[in-house]
């Protein structure tokens, strides 16, 4: 017989929190029929994790073995816990609830410095409400959901930011027995800093002097991520987007003319605020000859941020309608250095994770399928 129709969690900000910020929401049961219980209580947790194995063959001939090494590192921000329903007249009695719907509020205040929310493949910052119904001699009742948190990284402290971009770099191919001709590049950015939604315009050319043909070339956004243990580091590189252009003839040029990558919506930059883990960003821009030749290969640091730099801003609005009242431009009474770019909260471009975890019953309820939201300015193309 089956008593529990709904249990779950819904947050009073559904687009995320800023640390500082008041952490609220209720608990709603609905009961098909009456259940005995001793309280229903809510948990809030904040955490940053990492983990991977590594796995050795040890030993001679057939007494090999495989040893298995854990290497792990946790770091708390919050744990909080409240009780919501209990029995007031005999203090940790059981009780009975009877059938019905019922909402229980809970308010939680954030710590005021928190990093980012971020999700890997060996490691996260992750936080997440969870509340349960505590039943003597019973496995609980409980379900979880997952909330992100947005911390700030105003490109305007950072004087790398505004920084131009400019780099070359030359490769001399070897044609069956003889050198050809080299093959160079030069790359040109006007900045270092962008934000989710704003687009790096990329200024190119590429010469090709050399007895063979170029593949491709192309500019690709990686997020390099660097999970630490006390021990040992492990760093992976996840492809966030991609431009491509196609074959350079013999005796060719190419040439990239203000073309615009746009920054998905990723967190920000060195995941401040968290030990254990550390983002970068690196643009790659690759020259791919044809044959037994290695890439020619020039990486850029980029910064992701979450407020964008001034100058970029007054720049975009500089070419928007002057009587624009949408949020792009300027209206008649507000200067065009006062309005902001209009933001809209945007999915993790790399996609959702299961926040089910071992110590999780396993017939955990909720939104345990959970993507990370991040803030995106709408820049316009």
């Amino acid at each position: 017989m089956v008593k529990l129709k709904t249990f779950e969690i819904i947050l009073s900000a559904s687009d995320g929190f800023y640390g500082g910020e008041i952490l609220q929401g209720y608990v709603t049961v609905d009961l098909k029929y009456p259940m005995k219980m001793q309280a229903i209580r809510v948990f809030a947790k904040g955490k940053a994790f990492v983990h991977w194995t590594e796995q050795k063959m040890r030993g001679p001939g057939q007494s090999r073995y495989k040893d298995i090494k854990h290497h792990h590192a946790t770091e708390e921000y919050f744990d909080f816990h409240t009780t919501v329903l209990k029995n007031h007249d005999k203090c940790g009695k059981k009780f009975v609830l009877p059938a019905g719907k019922y909402s229980y509020p809970f308010r939680f205040q954030l710590p005021s410095s928190l990093p980012s929310s971020y999700e890997g493949e060996y490691g996260y910052v992750r936080y997440y409400i969870k509340a349960a119904i505590m039943k003597p001699w019973r496995m609980d009742h409980v379900t979880k959901t997952a909330f992100t948190v947005s911390s700030v990284l105003d490109l305007n402290s950072l004087p790398q930011a505004s920084k131009s971009i400019q780099k070359s770099a030359t490769k001399q191919l070897c044609c069956l027995c003889c050198s050809s001709g080299p093959i160079t590049t030069f790359l040109s950015i006007d900045r270092h800093g962008f934000v989710p939604g704003e687009p790096i315009t990329i200024n190119a050319e590429i010469e090709n002097l050399s007895g063979r043909k170029i593949r491709s070339s192309s500019v690709t956004l990686k997020m390099k991520t660097t999970f630490h243990t006390t021990q040992q580091t492990r760093t992976t590189s996840s492809v966030i987007t991609q431009l491509r252009h196609s074959c350079i003839g013999k005796g060719q040029t190419d040439t990239w003319n203000g073309e615009q990558m746009f920054v998905p919506a990723i967190p920000p930059s060195y995941l401040l605020g968290c030990n254990i883990i550390e983002i970068n960003y690196v643009l790659e821009f690759r020259v791919d000859p044809i044959g037994p030749a290695l890439e020619l290969y020039i990486p850029v640091n980029i910064i992701i941020g979450t407020i964008p730099l001034s100058s970029s801003v007054n720049h975009y609005l500089r070419f928007q309608q002057p009587h624009s009242s949408n949020g792009y431009g300027a209206t008649n009474n507000m200067p065009m250095n006062r309005l902001s770019l209009q933001t809209v909260n945007a999915e993790y471009i790399l996609g959702s994770v299961n926040i089910k975890e071992e110590d999780d019953p396993e017939y955990t309820r909720g939104q345990l399928n959970y993507t990370p939201i991040y803030t995106y300015y709408i820049w316009g193309g």
